[in-house]
């Protein structure tokens, strides 16, 4: 058995395990914006007697986390062959794709899963879900002009969008820090697509939609308002479509609440989940994590268990640190150690618990009365306070 990036003769083999195994067919332009877009480098595949016969692919990602842009590795189109399953393949392309993320640092890891058992075996765990309203137009409010503001379709402008879509994903936790390349690979890849910018009484850009009308449906694939004023106009903006739909479908954050809104509250909320996360090397991630360190007037030590990424196993003492910053010491467990800290001090959870509890989709105190977390009452509302409260959300895929 043999684990390494593939050599360009092998990009189409590739690409055909995951063509077989996620049953789709690629076009020629596909492919050859695959290759564009894709470094060999970050194509992994496992060989047995010279032969692919599993892979996957890491794409060297940020996140924002905490109002800060992190390092993530996302892991993408893994596969295996039907004869060479069961083998333990994907376990070993894992386990050799968090020793490479951590080697390159990135911290945090992402995926979407096409079983949520399958990979909590190997510590990743829910972090993201999804909401999509559909709503019936009669159901929509009937809005007056709501400020000096004005709506304006545009070209697929991605430095504007950007510039929009960050304002908004910074306040969440695992959204993507898209690039210019990821704007145009991903978001901006379809022709019939159409973008509206809604842009206040100062000109200033304060949301934007993604969306499409056909067959008398309008789906709206990204819906970013950054005020209330944007949200109005934009709902007046959609309304303002009635003679030619009969159903609008939007895909918004999950925080975003349009029920109140309508003239019928009475819509379709769909929730769905979605991606996960697991911390890929923690002590690196918990430093670089922007806890509220004015809220940590006393360390918090955490005792990890990781039974897939050994470096994650051990006690980590987290305190303010000179420089009114905070540090991490690490002190690894040995194999039936104990801890030597008082057991009502620490609190303890496997890397599953932690990686769903930093990305803010199930906190502390929920996690505690579920068993999922142990400790002290006063250490767990502790660590709450200083995690803050940015709600998960992901638009993309990968």
């Amino acid at each position: 058995m043999e684990i390494r990036t593939i050599e360009e003769s092998e990009f189409r083999d590739f690409l055909k395990m995951g063509e077989f195994a996620f049953q789709y067919k690629l076009s020629e332009e596909a492919i050859s914006k695959r290759k564009t877009f894709m470094r060999l480098n970050d194509c992994w595949a496992l060989f047995e007697n010279g032969e692919m016969a599993s892979k996957l692919t890491i794409h060297p990602m940020e996140i924002w986390l905490g109002g800060k842009v992190m390092p993530m590795g996302g892991i993408a189109g893994v596969a295996t062959w039907p004869e060479q399953r069961r083998k333990g393949f994907v376990k070993a392309l894992m386990k050799k794709a968090l020793e490479q993320m951590k080697i390159k640092g990135q911290y945090v890891s992402m995926l979407h899963p096409f079983s949520f058992s399958f990979y909590r075996k190997y510590g990743w765990e829910m972090t993201h879900t999804t909401i999509k309203y559909e709503i019936k137009t009669d159901q929509l409010p009937r809005l007056s002009s709501q400020s000096n503001g004005s709506i304006e379709r545009i070209k697929k402008e991605s430095d504007r969008l950007d510039q929009i879509y960050n304002r908004m994903a910074c306040k969440y936790s695992g959204m993507l820090k898209r690039t210019d390349d990821w704007w145009h690979y991903s978001i901006l890849d379809n022709e019939s697509d159409m973008i509206a910018v809604y842009k206040d009484g100062d000109g200033v850009d304060q949301g934007y939609m993604i969306y499409k009308v056909k067959e008398n449906h309008m789906v709206i694939d990204e819906w970013v308002s950054l005020t209330n004023e944007a949200k109005l106009n934009m709902l007046d903006f959609v309304s303002k479509h009635d003679s030619m739909m009969n159903k609008i479908t939007i895909h918004a954050p999950v925080d975003e609440s349009f029920a109140f809104l309508m003239a019928d509250p009475k819509i379709n909320q769909e929730v769905n989940s979605y991606f996960m996360s697991r911390i890929v090397d923690v002590k690196s991630f918990l430093e670089e994590y922007p806890f509220k360190v004015e809220k940590l007037n006393q360390p918090i030590i955490l005792q990890v268990v990781d039974s897939f990424a050994e470096w994650n196993n051990g006690i980590f003492i987290i305190r303010i640190d000179e420089g009114g910053g905070h540090k991490v010491d690490y002190h690894p467990l040995k194999e039936h150690a104990t801890c030597s800290h008082e057991p009502s001090n620490v609190i303890q959870c496997d890397i599953n618990t932690l990686s769903t509890m930093f990305f803010n989709y199930m906190r502390p105190s929920d996690l505690a009365l579920q068993g999922n977390l142990s400790g002290s009452k006063t250490k767990i509302e502790q660590i709450e306070i200083v995690l803050g409260n940015a709600k998960p959300f992901l638009y993309d895929f990968f």
